[in-house]
């Protein structure tokens, strides 16, 4: 009887350790899968604080590439931004520091959104500021263009005047002569004969031009295209000279006036051929002719 007593107290003992190692086994079990589904929640919202800092770090360089922005309250945002990226990398998760980083993530959103509505009035500003400046500088430069059109016409215009004033040369005439010794001469076209080329033109009215002492270059040439008479070289400026056969000097009171020259040939005689006759005003040809001698 003893011995049964005994044999039921240690069913009874074994049966509650039993009891205990099912309800210690489930307790262990439970606890296992909180704290994983613990970890996986922390690693989770880890990831989207992750996220979203980096995408913050995304807009503010697309922000700042655009703008060509260096030295700004933008770049030190992003900085800043990146360091907090860095440190909830390398830490431990855990759900009391994931909710500042989040609270941290609200606030740096807030900044954001300040700061990139600060830059857009800027660029705005910068932008009138740009039309602004780029209408003043085309109303600048339709103002040099009409100078410089006007500065044009003016000149031109200076050209015509000067050019208008200018003397003139007409009825430009060659002749072969024969100069008696009553000084009379004879118009003879035959060159063993002639002793004179003569050459004749009108320096035509010009109300507009400056009367006063003028002179005009006359200036024949043989069939070998040799300077007759003097054969002398006037310089008109740096660049310019005339060689010449004879001068004409006369005083031009802005009425017309005749005037001849006689060339004399460079030996004893004239040779046959054709023989060219041009006047200068200055290095300017204004009359030109030939006269042929046989």
């Amino acid at each position: 009887m003893e011995s049964e007593n005994k044999n039921t107290g240690l069913k009874v003992v074994l049966g509650i350790l039993v009891v205990l190692l099912v309800v210690a086994g489930a307790f262990a079990i439970k606890l296992y899968n909180q704290e994983k589904n613990t970890k996986a929640e922390l690693t989770k919202e880890k990831e989207v604080v992750l996220t979203d800092l980096k995408q913050m770090v995304t807009k503010y360089d697309a922000v700042i590439e655009e703008n060509n922005l260096k030295d700004t309250e933008l770049n030190t945002a992003r900085d800043r931004i990146q360091t907090l990226i860095d440190s909830v990398e390398v830490m431990e998760a855990d759900m009391a520091v994931l909710r500042r980083y989040r609270d941290e993530v609200y606030k740096l959103q807030r900044e954001r959104e300040y700061l990139f509505a600060q830059n857009d009035s800027l660029r705005g500003s910068n932008q009138r500021l740009t039309m602004r400046v780029d209408s003043t500088t085309y109303e600048l430069e339709m103002s040099q263009m009409k100078r410089d059109s006007i500065n044009s016409e003016n000149q031109k215009l200076s050209q015509k005047v000067e050019l208008g004033a200018s003397l003139a040369a007409s009825k430009l005439t060659g002749t072969g002569v024969i100069v008696r010794n009553s000084g009379r001469l004879v118009e003879n076209d035959n060159a063993r004969r002639v002793d004179r080329i003569r050459a004749c033109y009108t320096v035509p009215q010009n109300p507009i031009a400056e009367p006063g002492d003028k002179k005009l270059y006359v200036q024949v040439l043989d069939p070998q295209n040799n300077v007759l008479g003097e054969n002398k070289a006037a310089t008109i400026d740096s660049i310019t000279s005339v060689t010449y056969s004879t001068i004409s000097k006369f005083y031009y009171d802005n009425t017309a006036l005749d005037i001849c020259e006689n060339i004399a040939p460079r030996g004893d005689r004239f040779e046959e051929g054709v023989y060219k006759i041009n006047v200068y005003d200055g290095g300017r040809l204004i009359a030109q002719t030939t006269v042929v001698l046989d």
